[in-house]
């Protein structure tokens, strides 16, 4: 009896670990690509921002925007997990070097996270 207890209960356990990591795991593609277009849409007000220049607190609190909305979303393919990474890289590089005074620097990585960011859109968008 014990027996059939503890098998029972080690197998409710396992289920839950995996239909959680399953949920969490699993993004529509429709929750991708909003997510996505929303990154493109900071990074764009950022580089508005910065072009008509706006203080750089405003660039930079647009990147962080775009900085949390990428973090939202992700894929198994490595060549768009590739260009994601070099992407959010260059976010990351845009926000210290505008927070270090390097507006040049910031402004010139912030551009090329937003082509980044455009070119895994897409090619996420061909192959769904």
């Amino acid at each position: 009896m014990m027996k059939a207890i503890k098998t029972l209960l080690v197998t409710a356990v396992f289920s839950l670990i995996c239909s959680n990591a399953i949920a969490i795991g699993m993004q529509g593609t429709s929750d991708v690509k909003k997510s996505l277009a929303l990154t493109i849409e900071h990074l764009e007000k950022a580089v508005a921002a910065f072009d008509k220049g706006e203080d750089p607190k405003i660039v930079v609190e647009r990147l962080m925007e775009a900085k949390q909305v990428q973090k939202s979303f992700s894929t198994a393919n490595g060549k768009l997990s590739m260009i994601k990474s070099r992407a959010t890289q260059k976010l990351g590089q845009a926000r210290s070097s505008f927070n270090e005074g390097d507006t040049a620097g910031g402004g010139a990585a912030m551009k090329e996270a937003l082509a980044g960011f455009k070119e895994f859109k897409e090619k996420y968008d061909a192959m769904h």
